[in-house]
């Protein structure tokens, strides 16, 4: 993957098509190879939310204390376009990952997986089948829809589950809004119940001590905070 090879890997949820962010020509290879359904974007996974340490200043505060009350796990959160997209390094091929708006960003509950990001850095992520296809639940499986397409993949039997991930719309979360894209396997009365708990402390004037810096206060463009 560092020299720009593209490979399908176990997760929490099922096997996932992935390519380093840093090498867009990896993100290209793979977007060509699963002939992306438009309804049906790439993502980014992190390794850890640490790896949004360098635009964390880009991210709203709720949404950051979001991601860490609720990462690892099968939750991605769909988070609007914006300039801590150029941090990942894809260039033009990020062009491939998301919508024009938005982007799903997810930190796997899967130590194989995350294991992989910590050495690769952040990855541009698509389900490891041709698009219309099911998921992909075992190794066998990628081989068999994806063959020689791809540079290689990380074995490591049955999926633990055979359902994807929840997608939550974090779009609005400044406003006190989520919604659902789509329920899969985090309950959406669990989601819920996170999001709720980051909101009253919130209220309460609380936030994560893991975002805060003894650094000096650097002025923000407000029109490119999310």
């Amino acid at each position: 993957m560092k020299n720009g090879g593209i490979c399908g890997v176990p997760t929490d949820t099922v096997y996932v098509l992935v390519a380093a962010c840093k090498r867009p020509d990896a993100v290209v290879k793979a977007y060509k190879v699963k002939k992306q359904a438009q309804d049906r974007p790439m993502s980014i996974w992190l390794s850890s939310i640490k790896q949004l340490d360098p635009v964390r200043h880009l991210l709203s505060p709720q949404l950051l204390d979001f991601m860490e009350a609720a990462w690892p796990s099968s939750i991605s959160m769909v988070i609007p376009r914006g300039p801590w997209m150029d941090a990942f390094g894809s260039g033009d091929a990020a062009k491939h990952i998301g919508s024009p708006q938005s982007i799903a960003i997810r930190n796997p509950d899967c130590s194989v997986a995350t294991h992989l990001i910590d050495l690769v850095g952040p990855v541009a992520v698509t389900s490891a089948n041709p698009t219309g296809e099911a998921d992909t639940t075992h190794h066998n499986q990628v081989y068999a829809k994806l063959g020689d397409k791809v540079d290689g993949v990380l074995c490591d039997g049955p999926s633990p589950e055979n359902i994807a991930s929840t997608v939550v719309d974090c779009t609005n979360i400044e406003k006190g809004q989520i919604g659902f894209f789509r329920v899969g396997l985090i309950p959406k009365a669990k989601v819920l119940q996170i999001y709720e708990e980051v909101q009253r402390r919130h209220r309460q004037g609380q936030t994560n001590p893991v975002f805060e810096t003894n650094e000096p206060e650097t002025e923000v463009d407000e029109s490119s905070r999310l």
